[in-house]
């Protein structure tokens, strides 16, 4: 009895230095993690800053919103490409698009304004008062710039470039000839 009562004791020596040693070992790796940041969460990409929003190797919760971007060219739908902000095995800008619906998504690990100047930023085209692409606004209706959020016209002296990026905000861009009527909301998908 005193044999098994030995052998006994030093098993449960050794689980009891196993769960020690693995118990510690989880305290020292939850404060590594929990040391970072949001902002300085994974970031090995050389991809650059824009718009002080970077590319990192992950998607970010702190704040996560989407919003709908119509374009209009002369009457026409634009189409907002699928994976804008996305480098494909690299990274993934805070705000970005997953498909063709005009969907962006904002997944930032600081809570903060975002700007429909900053997507066209990340985009890499080109989006202002006087012109949108290659479209060059002018006075008349042929080429005329307007921006529209929930169906309600901005003033032509905002600054477009400034305009905020509101959760499930309903954006639309207009050059030249307007739809009939203007989009003033967009069916989000249940979970967005």
């Amino acid at each position: 009895m005193a044999m098994k009562s030995k052998g006994w004791i030093g098993i449960k020596t050794a689980v009891l230095l196993v769960v020690f040693i693995g118990f510690t070992w989880t305290l020292t790796l939850d404060s590594s993690i929990l040391s970072l940041s949001p902002a300085s969460a994974p970031s090995s990409t050389n991809a650059p800053v824009i718009s002080d929003i970077s590319c990192d190797t992950m998607e970010h919760f702190k704040m996560h919103i989407h919003a709908h971007l119509d374009i209009f060219i002369n009457g026409e739908a634009y189409p907002v490409p699928s994976n804008i902000g996305i480098i494909p095995n690299q990274c993934i800008y805070w705000m970005h698009t997953h498909d063709d619906t005009g969907v962006i998504h904002i997944e930032s690990p600081e809570d903060r304004n975002f700007t429909i100047g900053e997507f066209f930023d990340i985009w890499g085209q080109t989006f202002d008062n006087s012109q949108i692409f290659d479209n060059i606004a002018g006075e008349n209706i042929n080429n005329a710039l307007n921006v529209y959020v929930n169906g309600k016209k901005v003033n032509a002296g905002t600054d477009f470039r400034q305009i905020p990026i509101n959760a499930h905000d309903k954006i639309t861009i207009v050059y030249g000839m307007p739809p009939d009527p203007i989009p003033s909301r967009y069916a989000f998908p249940e979970g967005l």
